[in-house]
């Protein structure tokens, strides 16, 4: 199987048939396009999701907290409390874990998560450390936004820029050979992008422009994203590639690696699905936050229109680019 993030075909086989026990606390379960499950306990909604970090070792104390923290926002909820899974290898060090553990504290304090607890262990089952955060959040607003209130006419809003997280990553592990691609400043600038990857404060702007859905682009990125959140529904889409924000440095990465970075691990951009999209572009303008309207919801058919006019028919779900990427520098 290829790496990365199981096909939404694979997801519909594999893992969505296995639900465990009804339950009628349960509001939201899984599904392809959503990324929490929520479960309402009167009076309150809860919102839990889970997210692992497995694609660097740079700086994930810090990224992991912030990505179970983007599904909750995305699902409408504010985060209250983490729980943390470390796995680390034999040869790791004291002075790794600790400084695993400092950067999980001051990005969940950053955040407002608690963490409660979680498991710790050292193992010869991974080769390096693998961090694995379960969030929970709790939901304020109503109606929830949801995949399934998506419907064909709806405009695509993207914040910030594509590839964000996909830049950092390969602008640390690839550092040695992008110098002379990048600037000095443009490389150290470009691993800072980790800084960037939360949508806690477009999340909440757009919460009160009542989208139907919102959605944090990770792997697969904008394209992928897109794909996932439209063919749950049945629908097809239109993006226009010549209207997603990039940010120079990701657009020099990916010129570089032959990647697109529609397709490349995108967490920091939200996706919103909405009908009414002037009041959250105006909203995000007054917030200072980049955004774009970068497609429409269709009845059917998936099309990216390049820059240059071409129409690209989408069949499947792209696989990541940073996977393919360490796929081929594979020894």
């Amino acid at each position: 199987m290829r790496l990365g993030k199981l096909s939404p075909h694979e997801l519909e086989r594999l893992v969505f048939p296995f639900q465990g026990a009804e339950r009628e606390e349960v509001v939201f379960g899984p599904r392809l396009g959503r990324d929490c499950g929520v479960l309402r306990l009167s009076p309150l909604y809860l919102s839990c999701t889970c997210d692992p970090v497995t694609g660097t070792s740079f700086g994930a104390g810090s990224l992991a907290p912030h990505l179970v923290a983007n599904d909750l926002i995305a699902s409408g909820a504010e985060p209250v409390a983490l729980v943390v899974s470390l796995l680390f290898p034999p040869e790791a060090s004291v002075s790794l874990l600790e400084e695993t553990m400092r950067e999980l504290d001051e990005a969940a304090k950053a955040i407002g998560f608690a963490i409660l607890g979680g498991h710790t262990e050292i193992t010869d089952a991974v080769t390096r450390p693998v961090i694995h955060c379960t969030g929970i959040g709790i939901i304020a607003f109503e109606p929830l936004p949801d995949v399934t209130r998506v419907k064909p006419g709806d405009t695509i809003v993207m914040t910030k820029g594509a590839g964000i997280e996909g830049t950092a990553i390969l602008a640390l592990e690839r550092a040695k050979e992008l110098q002379g691609i990048l600037t000095d400043e443009e490389l150290k600038r470009a691993q800072t992008f980790l800084k960037r990857v939360s949508v806690l404060p477009e999340g909440r702007i757009a919460l009160r422009c009542s989208p139907h859905c919102l959605h944090d682009a990770t792997e697969g990125g904008i394209l992928g994203a897109v794909f996932e959140v439209c063919s749950a529904q049945g629908l097809g889409f239109i993006l226009e590639e010549g209207k997603v924000l990039l940010f120079p440095e990701t657009e020099k990465i990916a010129r570089y690696f032959g990647c697109d970075p529609l397709r490349l691990i995108s967490s920091g951009t939200l996706l919103v699905f909405t009908p009414h999209p002037l009041p959250l572009l105006g909203a995000l303008q007054d917030a200072g936050i980049p955004a774009s309207v970068i497609g429409q919801v269709t009845e059917n058919g998936r099309v990216l229109i390049r820059k240059d006019g071409t129409r690209e028919e989408v069949t499947e779900c792209p696989q990541d680019e940073l996977w393919r990427l360490l796929e081929v520098s594979k020894p």
